[in-house]
């Protein structure tokens, strides 16, 4: 009797051991078939936005250089494209956009309410990646964009590349209006400039590890 008990206690105690180890080597196979590494875009070079519109005499656009984003794309163990991005924000100070005149980018400030809500941003909600031709994939993404304290959700679809030191370039564009966001189109020179409500946002933004 005492014999079949030590039996069974030993049975039992292999079984737990092989339970275990089949814990280890999953839990250690996941960790080396995923791979989520952190992108950041923070220096001057790396990320560039372009606004654009128009008015009733010409039209018009203020550029971005300084600019932060942060990202994080899922990689599988041998394979060169992300499968997924988990998060994505970007972040553009209102009084970095440029005109190249003063005063345009005076009262585009004003009606950016800048004082109040000086930083534009940009957060991802979902994205889906399609992969192209090697180094290349597409991104159609949804997230929310805030400006002048307003936040909506827009649309932003991306072409991104990765270089051969693993540096990813996406570029892309997006349509939106003054008004969704509760801006007041500027208007110049008492009024015989005035700006149109649509704007389109052009991006390119270089992430690194």
């Amino acid at each position: 009797m005492k014999e079949t008990t030590s039996f069974k206690n030993s049975s039992l105690k292999y079984i737990k051991y092989l339970i275990g180890m089949a814990v280890v080597c999953l839990t250690g196979f996941t960790e080396i078939r995923l791979n989520h590494p952190d992108y950041k875009a923070t220096k001057p070079g790396e990320a560039d936005i372009k606004v654009s519109g128009t008015s009733n005499l010409h039209d018009w656009t203020m550029e971005a250089k300084a600019i932060s984003c942060s990202a994080k794309f899922n990689f599988h163990s041998g394979n060169d494209q992300p499968e997924s991005i988990t998060a994505l924000t970007l972040s553009v100070p209102v009084q970095e956009l440029k005109s190249g005149e003063s005063g345009m980018d005076s009262r585009a400030y004003t009606a950016l309410k800048a004082k109040q809500f000086n930083t534009i941003v940009f957060e991802l909600t979902s994205a889906t990646l399609t992969a192209g031709r090697k180094d290349q994939f597409q991104v159609k993404s949804m997230g929310t964009l805030s400006i002048a304290g307003v936040s909506k959700p827009v649309a932003m679809d991306a072409a991104c590349l990765i270089d051969a030191g693993g540096d990813i370039t996406c570029s892309g564009s997006a349509k939106l209006k003054m008004t969704d966001y509760q801006i007041k189109p500027p208007t110049f020179m008492l009024g015989a400039l005035k700006t149109g409500n649509d704007l389109t946002i052009n991006f390119k933004l270089v992430v690194k590890k």
